[in-house]
């Protein structure tokens, strides 16, 4: 008996998506976004910060410090990144987006585009650097 439930327990643990999880940087001039990401079969945003100059914002301040942010929507696929993050505790008002399109060839990855942040500017950013 005890064998029949290690094997169905085996079974429902093999039958389960994987989910892959890994990070984004896109980095420019005076600012730095990092995006900590879920890929199953849509790409997921589980955590972005955001510094301009001295200032940091997070998703996640308990973990990661910052002024509170919050995440919007989010899309990749077809060689674009689109990230939205809204303002806390709200949710509505997007405060900074992320337009980035990749391309591959062979070995070489490049992705690179621009990051918006109200009252704090615009920027190029690169989006190469995955993890």
């Amino acid at each position: 008996m005890r064998r029949s439930a290690l094997a169905a327990a085996a079974l429902l643990l093999a039958s389960t998506p994987a989910w892959a999880t890994g990070e984004i940087y896109c980095t420019g001039e005076g600012v730095n976004v990092h995006l900590l990401v879920g890929r199953a079969e849509a790409l997921s945003v589980l955590r972005a910060t955001v510094t301009i100059g001295d200032k940091s914002w997070s998703s996640q301040p308990d973990a990661v410090p910052g002024m509170p942010i919050a995440l919007g929507q989010a899309f990749e696929g077809d060689g674009r990144l689109l990230v939205d993050l809204t303002d806390e505790p709200a949710g509505e008002i997007i405060a900074a987006r992320l337009r980035a399109f990749s391309l591959d060839e062979g070995d070489h990855f490049a992705s690179g585009g621009v990051f918006s942040f109200r009252g704090e500017g615009a920027f190029v950013v690169d989006c190469s650097e995955r993890g």
